[in-house]
């Protein structure tokens, strides 16, 4: 997986956010149930052919306004909407395993030497435990799935249906894709974050689309939004919907976007070693996607929070994904009860954790006075998988993985694997302070814990404690200081019950802009 092409499109996502603030860590929730747009009269659009633009300012016959209908007959739930197409659905997701096939065949891996004797060794396997470092399997495994997903999405499937594709995807990949067995992570990994990475994603690059606009302008947001979501958007391109003018999808239009940009520097230390000397600068980036104090809705990821951190100890260090499956308020919409996906990725010089999990989220919403209000949520389920760093008896953290020997070839790990997987379950509550609107304190509490399945035999308990304080400055420019304090302890299955305990504070000092 080449992860600048990853780094690319979280940048993108971010510097496209353009309305409402956002609590970027625990922000989940979805707003309320838009009603169906009234039907359209039906009209007939002239033949499309891809890429029908005229650069001199105006589309041609693709982006005039057509007469009569069309958009149910070509299978579509709306104007807007691609058109439906179970099997292209499927050949789409083949089509895209062909490509990392050829991918990797070009870059010299061993492990695309497939045969069908390959693909029946596998099925003889059957399912395994890989030896692939870290950002491959907790990054790039997720963001192919995310291309399975969007596979879906791009032919007019639904939420649920995609996440079919991508299942299917995923499994056919780890079985037919490659020479190495099918991996059990890769399979959880692909799929899970994959939906989530997906839908994250295909909502994200529908906020740059401006299907009602023309010319050079139109083709640039179309471009833009490719770049977010490559599978859609080159389908759009090559179906003609690239220039076709209609109203955006009603269900790809949130109620409100909105973001916190924090850039400074942070000092980490831990329980063997002080605080750093030299702060380590990052950018954060804290996204929201629809409202998450209120609404009824059935409808997947119509809102949604992402977090994002560069630097602070690695080139992209934390990602974090909350998306709501279901929602109901009660109480005049005072009290929340979600559903929720969460994607996690950290990785510092302190310690990394992946994981995908299922929460029940429950909130409140009141205000303490004319100007003051407050919005807490707790929550609690169970992770599928999660993945953190091995801590042997020793008590001492590897340093580095070796690299793979000459004979090994390119594309095969041989390990050892520095982490272990396993399931389990996370908890945990969050608050924030708003005054008129801006929030001036965010505090958050979480804890995962993880049953070691495959790597060192032990349970790991792991526990985030942060703290926020922002002070508006002039418009959106704001300043900050934060607290955080990572927790683990890890009870090892041996003879003598053999606990280590691990803990990392860190404090940062940085400057904020809100958008809007």
């Amino acid at each position: 997986m080449k992860r600048a092409r990853m780094f690319l499109q979280l940048a993108v996502l971010a510097v496209l956010a353009t309305a409402g603030s956002a609590n970027g860590q625990t922000a989940l929730a979805e707003p309320l149930e838009r009603a169906a747009p009234a039907p359209r009269e039906p009209v007939v659009e002239p033949p499309r052919t891809p890429f029908n633009v005229d650069f001199t300012g105006d589309i041609g016959a693709a982006g005039q306004q057509p007469e009569a209908t069309s958009w149910a007959a070509e299978r579509r739930a709306c104007d807007g909407c691609p058109g439906r197409s179970v099997g292209h659905a499927f050949l789409d997701a083949t089509a895209i395993n062909m490509f990392y096939e050829l991918a990797n065949l070009a870059r010299g891996q061993v492990t695309a030497r497939i045969t069908p004797k390959t693909w029946w060794a596998n099925m003889e396997q059957g399912w395994v435990w890989d030896l692939d470092d870290f950002l491959v399997n907790q990054i790039g495994h997720p963001y192919q799935g995310n291309n399975y997903f969007n596979a879906g999405r791009a032919n007019g499937l639904s939420f649920w249906e995609s996440a079919g594709i991508t299942a299917f995807g995923s499994g056919t990949w780890e079985y037919f894709g490659e020479t190495n067995h099918a991996s059990l992570n890769d399979l959880v990994n692909t799929t899970l974050g994959g939906i989530a990475l997906g839908e994250m994603f295909h909502r994200a690059a529908w906020l740059v689309r401006d299907t009602r606009a023309t010319g050079r302008g139109r083709l640039w947001r179309e471009i833009a939004a490719t770049a977010i979501d490559p599978v859609t958007g080159v389908k759009r391109f090559l179906s003609g919907d690239s220039s076709r003018v209609s109203e955006k999808p009603a269900e790809m239009v949130p109620s409100k976007v909105g973001g916190l940009v924090s850039a400074g520097v942070l000092w980490r230390g831990s329980n063997t070693s002080a605080f750093d000397s030299v702060g380590k600068p990052f950018l954060e980036l804290n996204l929201l996607y629809g409202d998450p104090t209120n609404g009824r809705t059935r409808t997947a990821y119509d809102a949604f929070g992402v977090l994002l951190r560069f630097g602070g100890g690695g080139s992209f260090s934390e990602a974090k994904v909350r998306g709501r499956l279901l929602g109901q308020p009660y109480q005049q919409d005072r009290f929340q009860l979600n559903v929720t996906q969460a994607y996690d990725f950290n990785k510092n010089t302190a310690y990394q954790f992946g994981a995908q999990s299922f929460n029940l989220n429950g909130a409140y919403t009141g205000n303490l006075s004319s100007r003051m209000s407050i919005w807490t949520s707790g929550w609690g389920g169970l992770t599928a998988l999660g993945a953190v760093d091995s801590i042997p008896l020793t008590g001492v953290p590897p340093e580095e993985e070796k690299p793979p020997s000459e004979s090994a070839g390119q594309g095969v790990s041989e390990g050892p694997r520095f982490y272990d997987y396993g399931p389990g379950f996370d908890f945990g509550a969050s608050a924030v302070l708003a005054r008129d609107g801006r929030t001036i304190a965010a505090f958050m509490y979480e804890t995962h814990h993880l049953y070691s399945l495959d790597g060192v035999r032990a349970n790991h308990f792991l526990q985030q404690l942060r703290l926020d304080l922002l002070v508006p400055l002039h418009g959106p420019l704001g300043f900050g200081v934060a607290g955080e304090y990572f927790d683990r302890r890890t009870y090892y299955k041996d003879a003598a019950d053999t606990t280590k305990k691990f803990h990392f504070p860190q404090v940062r000092m940085f400057l904020t802009w809100r958008v809007p």
